[in-house]
């Protein structure tokens, strides 16, 4: 009975030893910590400090155990196991809902298919870059050629694939520091930051290029042109709607003139676009 009673008592100590790690996970994650977790921790370690103190109890008089002693052991070893299974249920439900909430606001900033930041994630990218008011940083807008060809010719589920292709080539182009966003249809918008050594044009450069390496598209390769236009902060708007709007009316220049990409100029504002309408929040996409 006596060695029993022991091992009940440092069974219970190992359950709440164990309690430790998922409580002080759960403890770790700042959207769900707060101090009834804390509470708990501190706890777990004063229940581990008075199992010790009980288990030397019984140490030193283990020729006078009674029954008692053994049921209060039995209730020792009960409770630190179920303060194990009580924090790692906790923690496991807790992670559960933490990678429902990533994934759901991942979702909520990212293009579903290309998995790029999405519209707003750009938006508010920009007003962050704005709020920092940097000396110079380039908005560019992107528009693939002939898109609708595509899909007309070999199926929306071929013009989606291509769609990733290149969203994954401008990735691969551009600087560490730039932003490269979906923000509707074949239409991609990146901002980046200067640095010094950068020169926006090197950078469209290299989109082009990168875009230009045929795609295997149907059993056909195929070569993507694009698009660009250009504007620069402070020169060319001050906030997030100016810059979208100037380098969007860059963009249909470029298109229109079947350039690789335009810079934005005050004098571009003269040429008429009927199809250009500019609302308070976004610019045609």
């Amino acid at each position: 009975m006596d060695y029993i009673a022991s091992v009940l008592v440092l069974f219970g100590i190992v359950g709440l030893i164990l309690s430790l790690r998922p409580a002080y996970a759960i403890c770790a994650y700042s959207q769900f910590s707060n101090k009834g977790w804390l509470t708990l921790l501190l706890l777990i370690g004063l229940f581990i400090v008075s199992y010790l103190s009980y288990l030397s109890l019984l140490l030193t008089s283990i020729d006078n155990l009674n029954v008692i002693q053994l049921i209060v052991a039995a209730i020792f070893f009960a409770g630190g196991w179920f303060v194990y299974l009580v924090t790692h249920l906790s923690k496991q439900t807790i992670s559960e809902i933490d990678h429902l909430l990533q994934e759901k606001n991942h979702q909520a900033n990212h293009d579903l298919l290309t998995a790029l930041p999405n519209r707003q994630h750009f938006y508010r990218h920009m007003d962050e870059v704005l709020a920092e008011k940097p000396a110079i940083f380039y908005c560019m807008m992107l528009d693939i050629n002939n898109f609708k060809m595509i899909n007309d010719t070999f199926g929306h589920s071929e013009g989606d694939r291509i769609l990733k292709v290149i969203a994954e080539r401008i990735k691969q182009v551009i600087p560490d520091e730039s932003l490269a966003a979906r923000i509707g249809g074949d239409e991609f918008a990146i901002i980046v930051p200067h640095v010094e050594g950068t020169d926006i044009s090197i950078i469209a450069n290299k989109i082009e290029k990168a875009l230009l390496i045929d795609i295997p598209c149907a059993g056909h390769m195929i070569v993507i042109g694009a698009s660009i236009g250009i504007s620069q902060y402070p020169n060319n708007g001050q906030d997030r709607k100016s810059l979208i709007k100037n380098a969007d009316i860059a963009m249909y220049h470029a298109k229109k003139n079947e350039i690789t990409h335009q810079y934005y100029q005050s004098h571009l504002q003269s040429t008429p676009f009927p199809d250009l309408e500019f609302e308070p929040e976004h610019t045609k996409f």
